[in-house]
């Protein structure tokens, strides 16, 4: 009788066109083929050094990543950086007025830091040292040794300040992964710009996989 009652009620609610609201979905705005991408690059990684993502949206890829790090035999620290309330205005200025960009970027404002955590601790990770900061404005030193980093902040200005910053405390061997690096024109293609402009700065070969994940990779030597 039990199950019977419990198929008419699940029978019921599929019934109701807000049913796909209740569903128990996880969001990315990644493919698989692009997040087994990122796992897979962290994996490869060997020397130590601590993981940092930027531009952490709601904490889905946080809680891919850091589940994929449990199972590693290399233990790293976890770090997460961003606004919680979208972008700056300093950063949005920049794009209207010296890339043409007509959008007004009022997008990601209805994240916050708290929802951010209490997702990670619903997932069972508790361990993860979350800031609340402007990326151009962080101070980075008190990350030490950097062994990867998904960055995804979208803009230009924020991303040419920070890689510089980034690739100088990656390990040799660390890779740091731009996302929205799409040679398609977009509202987001100011981070492909700058992650193209930081390649050809540093001498480095553009990578670019599953179509938009911009790579930069340290060389061992």
């Amino acid at each position: 009788m039990k199950n019977k009652i419990l198929r008419l009620v699940k029978y019921l609610f599929f019934k109701l066109p807000l049913y796909r609201y209740f569903l128990p979905v996880m969001k990315f705005d990644m493919s698989i083929s692009q997040l087994n991408f990122i796992l897979n690059t962290l994996d490869e990684v060997k020397n130590d050094g601590a993981v940092v993502e930027i531009g952490v949206g709601g904490g889905a890829t946080s809680m891919v990543i850091n589940k994929f790090m449990k199972n590693m035999p290399v233990k790293r620290r976890f770090y997460a950086i961003d606004t919680f309330f979208g972008f700056t205005k300093e950063d949005i200025l920049y794009e209207q007025n010296n890339r043409g960009k007509v959008d007004n970027y009022l997008y990601y404002r209805s994240n916050s830091k708290e929802w951010y955590t209490k997702t990670l601790i619903a997932h069972g990770i508790n361990d993860a040292t979350v800031f609340k900061c402007d990326a151009k404005e962080f101070d980075y030193s008190v990350i030490g040794k950097l062994a990867f980093c998904l960055f995804d902040v979208d803009l230009f200005k924020p991303t040419e300040a920070v890689l510089p910053r980034l690739y100088e405390l990656l390990v040799p061997g660390g890779v740091i992964i731009v996302d929205d690096c799409q040679s398609e024109s977009s509202i987001y293609d100011g981070a492909g710009e700058a992650y193209r402009l930081f390649c050809s700065k540093m001498g480095l070969i553009e990578e670019i996989a599953f179509e938009k994940l911009g790579v930069i990779r340290k060389p061992l030597f």
